[in-house]
């Protein structure tokens, strides 16, 4: 059997990777490892393990193995001395803390990695630690500050031409932008995005764009794009082996089979979600999904299963400090108590959750918030004062779409016309 040189094993793994055969690559990558030495005096030789211990971590993680890939990147650092090889190991610890919900140990491993890379003049990893910190602000509800950050990191990936952390970029803009209600801005950076992706043969990320297409059409009531982006998601995710992100398409996926009426194949898809969220450990997939179950449940299913995700979704909340999610869960609880025709209880939670969802910034549960407010409220004065503050913050949704046919498939929506239309 041929035994490959250490640069030609890291080409191949590489290559392997290019093609979407991680669990190929990571095997390649564990015998290099095992063949090389942490202290090679060759300069050469010390890169290609440097550079093996970095790729391999990466794979680790598209697999949904989060402990070792830490481990992996922990290992760079180690070995990376004060180099430009330690920033990079600095953003990818920051980045796999972030996938695992430790969002202040993920701030200061891309704050370390911001002051090492300056201090080396080292743009590429400037790019890196302000996007991954544009990301953790966005988790903590910070939209406004993360879109500063981000274009920052936008703009010195441009000026690299680094295609990678472009795409990186412009996907955690879309996220901010989505929730601060600005769909069509998403829409347009994931479109960036996507163009990039294909035009590269960047098949990871390019299921991550269509991914949150997907979920932009959704949050407007597009069931048949969202849809046809979620199931061509999931089926490239699966046939590429990427764990963590076919956790998140089996979430949409799921939505998507709710709002088109197909109730248990939809429930189903959420219970897939969770269980793969839970294995691969990404904390924001688990907590959106235990949002989406909660209300699946309280209005098709079981309530008090419902509101026991409801619970749990709270409790993760508070224990990560992501105050937009804890927003979510005021929301569900809200909604359980409407359901059981408890409006006191329900009107206290809900009138929380605004308070949340203005301090993060999240549209697209305001609207909602006060429509449910309007649905309970037994003063006529007080329900017109709901619907006008939910319709304002529809318009402001619906306004900026380009795309006539998608603003009008938003403002016929059973749940956004009734509240205009009552108005």
């Amino acid at each position: 059997m041929t035994v490959l040189s250490p640069g030609r094993a890291l080409d191949q793994a590489r290559t392997m990777t290019t093609n979407g055969e991680y669990l190929a690559a990571s095997q390649v990558y564990e015998e290099l490892l095992a063949q090389s030495e942490a202290t090679a005096a060759d300069p050469a030789a010390r890169d290609i393990r440097l550079e093996a211990l970095a790729e391999s971590g990466r794979v680790l993680h598209l697999l949904g193995r989060s402990q070792e890939a830490m481990a992996r990147y922990k290992q760079y650092y180690m070995e990376a001395g004060s180099s430009g090889h330690a920033v990079r190991a600095l953003n990818l610890i920051g980045e796999e803390h972030n996938h695992l919900g430790n969002y202040e140990e993920a701030l200061e491993a891309y704050r370390e990695a911001l002051q090492l890379a300056e201090a080396l003049n080292y743009t590429p990893g400037r790019a890196a630690a302000l996007g991954g910190m544009g990301s953790i602000l966005q988790d903590l509800g910070r939209m406004e500050e993360a879109l500063i950050t981000l274009n920052k990191a936008l703009s010195l990936a441009r000026q690299l031409n680094d295609l990678r952390e472009q795409i990186q970029s412009l996907l955690r803009i879309s996220f901010s932008r989505y929730y601060l209600g600005e769909v069509d801005k998403a829409i347009a950076a994931l479109k960036d995005a996507l163009e990039v992706a294909r035009q590269f043969s960047l098949p990871d990320r390019y299921v991550v764009i269509i991914n949150n297409l997907g979920e932009c059409h959704q949050v407007l009531f597009d069931v048949d794009r969202a849809l046809a982006y979620h199931r061509e998601g999931l089926a490239l995710a699966e046939s590429l082996s990427i764990r963590y992100i076919q956790a998140d398409l089996c979430r949409n996926l799921g939505i998507d089979l709710l709002r088109a009426g197909q109730v248990q194949p939809g429930i189903e898809s959420l219970y897939r979600a969770l269980a793969i969220g839970e294995e691969t450990e990404n904390l924001n997939v688990r907590l959106q999904t235990l949002y989406a179950l909660a209300l699946a449940e309280i209005e098709h299913g079981d309530a008090a299963r419902g509101l026991q995700h409801t619970q749990a979704l709270q409790k993760l909340a508070r224990e990560n400090n992501a105050r937009g999610y804890q927003a979510d869960a005021l929301y569900a609880l809200g909604f359980y108590h409407e359901r059981q025709r408890d409006v006191v209880t329900a009107e206290q939670w809900w009138q929380q959750a605004i308070f949340l969802a203005h301090e993060t910034n999240r549209r697209q549960l305001l609207w909602r918030l006060h429509a449910g407010l309007a649905r309970i409220s037994a003063n006529p004065a007080l329900i017109q004062v709901h619907r006008r503050i939910a319709a304002e913050v529809i318009q402001q949704i619906a306004y900026p779409i380009e795309d006539e046919t998608l603003r009008q498939i938003f403002l016929r929506a059973p749940t956004v016309k009734v509240i205009l239309e009552n108005v």
